[in-house]
């Protein structure tokens, strides 16, 4: 045989066996497009080659319970090896592929739920390649991406996998542990691969799931606009795809959430944000990081949410100095409006759980050195603890051992000692019940002291009794404003104080100097008014400028107004006066306390925020006042 007739019969046979390949594909194809009601196959641009065979476009469509499945192509590749009974496709790749699904299989009544096939066609290719998929699902579901299946003909081994994969899909309402998570919108944007039985996806940039909003399961809390990114997580899940059915589901990674506002009583609606770490399960999801709002106040956080039981939250907060104190007034609405932190630091360690019943709190809020304003008030030195124990709305709070080392208002109160206790409900916090344990200070070289007794603050006016002892008069007399005053002895008695909402009085109070007595001593200057040529009065003011005492008695009487009345009694004698005779003086003093204060708070002896406070309140009052005679 010549070579020529060699080649001319290789040449036939291998014509032979493409037919034969083409044949055995076509009958293939046209068995398994009947079988699956696979309709309008088209293409255009084809080019065949003993390798295989590349078509420019295509579209294909299915027709499932009534409703078409459709695909769209373009830059189909489509690569054969050869066999001894012809040429079998080992791998496809499409440079883009467009799919429209249009229901989820077994959806229909004529659907099946048996999951999807493991005996794919033989003339299926081994592997196969898309460079950009678009998936239009049911639901509104979009998927875009690349995507690479191989080793197609071992089910037990088949694999997919893509470098860039986005998923846009909305979410209907949710319901976890009782908390209800309104409809929103996932953008998940990830790198993976799935076989079987498992998958492992890499989150990237912009992966993010939003919910409309969130409702607790007692309407307490509200969440709006819910936005949660979770950029760089790995997430793991196993499954079964006859039936189909997820497993197992695993999440790890860093994740933050933002919220346009959170609705609560007691907290100020504002945006809040979380930066932390995500370690979620089908059973139960756990989150450690930081919490912060727009207007400053920051907490450490660790979340437990077990999907079938009771969610649970420890937060740990901590502010410092008057950043910190203006943080906590722009966060709670309990934070009292005229109160300023300057310095210290305030520590709170709370554990919060949330039944569907009832929320629970417990936890300890700690003060070191915290100073600041209360209105014109100065305090300064808080230090101690208070336990605080929430269950429903039923609030309890307790003060083991607080400490406050002033509270300067014009005149100093000194190491301060509280230690109680008061309940309440969230509903009324300020309409609860009070009880006292201990309740010292030190005053004017002496003391004050309130027994201890319990007070419901629903029932107004309250009566609380303060009883002094070792008021040191000389130190009384070197606050008074006045130049010249002394004296000396030793005070004791009781000060009833009437608290009420229009203000705090004084009905009959009773005060006396202690055995043996003590000295007086007015400048002749401050009690010349008095005398007005009346001889009697020039007795007694003589005898002021010098005067010995036995018996030092008053009656207090304190209005609402702030105007403080003295009914003085003195017995005692003066060297000036009658060679030291025996002397009784009755004497009514009235002082403007709110006035006195302010010429304190004014001459420095308070600090200088609360100087430049009362300077600044009465610039703003004669402003006022001016603004009002010049409209009249």
């Amino acid at each position: 045989m010549t070579l020529r007739r060699f080649l001319f019969w290789l040449l036939a046979l291998l014509v032979l066996l493409v037919l034969a390949g083409a044949w055995y594909a076509r009958v293939a194809w046209e068995e398994w497009r009947q079988l699956n009601n696979v309709r309008n196959f088209q293409w255009q641009g084809v080019a065949l080659s003993l390798s295989g065979v590349q078509i420019e476009r295509f579209s294909v469509s299915q027709i499932r319970d009534g409703q078409p499945y459709v695909a769209e192509g373009k830059d189909l590749s489509l690569g054969w090896s050869w066999h001894w009974y012809g040429p079998m496709p080992n791998v496809v790749r499409v440079g883009r592929l467009t799919v429209d699904i249009p229901a989820w299989p077994g959806s229909g009544e004529q659907g099946d739920s048996t999951g999807f096939a493991r005996d794919l066609p033989l003339w299926l290719p081994d592997a196969i390649s898309v460079e950009q998929l678009v998936l239009s699902l049911p639901e509104g579901i979009r998927v875009e991406g690349d995507l690479a299946v191989t080793r197609l003909s071992v089910p037990d081994e088949r694999e997919v996998v893509t470098d860039s994969m986005n998923i846009e899909a909305p979410i209907g309402g949710v319901t976890l542990a009782g908390w209800q998570f309104n409809e929103g919108r996932a953008n998940l944007l990830f790198a993976g691969r799935a076989s079987e039985e498992s998958a492992t996806l890499d989150f990237r940039e912009n992966t993010h799931l939003e919910f409309a909003g969130v409702d607790a399961p007692d309407d307490t809390v509200r969440l709006d606009k819910l936005n949660v990114k979770l950029a760089g997580g790995e997430l793991t899940a196993g499954y079964s795809l006859q039936p189909m059915m997820l497993e197992s589901l695993d999440y790890v990674g860093r994740a933050s959430a933002t919220t346009a506002a959170i609705h609560h009583s007691q907290l100020h609606s504002q945006p809040w944000r979380l930066d932390g770490r995500v370690d979620g399960t089908l059973e139960s999801l756990g989150l450690d990081g930081r919490l912060s709002s727009d207007a400053g106040a920051a907490a450490d956080i660790d979340l437990s949410f077990p999907f079938n039981g009771v969610p649970e939250l420890d937060v740990e907060m901590t502010a410092t100095g008057e950043p910190g104190g203006q943080a906590l007034a722009d966060t709670f609405t309990a934070w009292p409006e005229e109160l300023e932190i300057g310095e210290g630091n305030i520590k709170a360690t709370l554990g919060l759980s949330f039944p569907p019943e009832e929320t629970q709190v417990k936890g300890e809020i700690d003060f070191e050195g915290l100073g600041g304003l209360y209105a014109r008030t100065a305090w300064a030195g808080l230090n101690g603890k208070t336990t605080i124990d929430l269950a429903g709305n039923q609030l309890g709070i307790r003060l083991p051992s607080l400490a406050l080392d002033t509270v300067n208002p014009g005149i100093a109160l000194n190491n301060i000692q509280v230690a109680g206790r008061y309940r309440s409900t969230t509903g009324q916090l300020t309409a609860g019940a009070l009880t006292l344990d201990r309740a010292t200070a030190e005053l004017l070289g002496g003391r004050v002291r309130v027994d201890p007794g319990e007070w419901q603050l629903s029932q107004m006016p309250l009566r609380v009794p303060l009883e002094l002892s070792g008021i040191e008069l000389s130190q009384l007399m070197q606050v008074y404003p006045a130049e010249g005053l002394a004296g000396s002895g030793v005070l004791q008695g009781t000060v009833p104080l009437r608290i009420s909402g229009q203000g705090v009085s004084i009905d009959s109070g009773q005060v006396e100097a202690v055995a043996p007595g003590g000295t007086l001593k007015l400048p002749a200057d401050r009690l010349k008014g008095m005398a007005q040529g009346n001889e009697a009065m020039t007795l007694v003011v003589r005898a002021m400028q010098n005067f010995n005492y036995s018996v030092l008695t008053s009656t207090i009487d304190y209005a609402q107004d702030g105007t403080l009345v003295l009914g003085l009694r003195l017995e005692g004698s003066s060297p000036d006066v009658r060679d030291g005779h025996p002397i009784v003086l009755n004497i009514n003093l009235e002082e403007d306390i709110p006035a006195l204060l302010t010429s304190l708070q004014l001459s420095g002896r308070v600090n200088e925020a609360v100087t430049e406070k009362v300077r600044n309140l009465m610039q703003k009052r004669g402003t006022e006042r001016q603004s009002t005679e010049s409209g009249n």
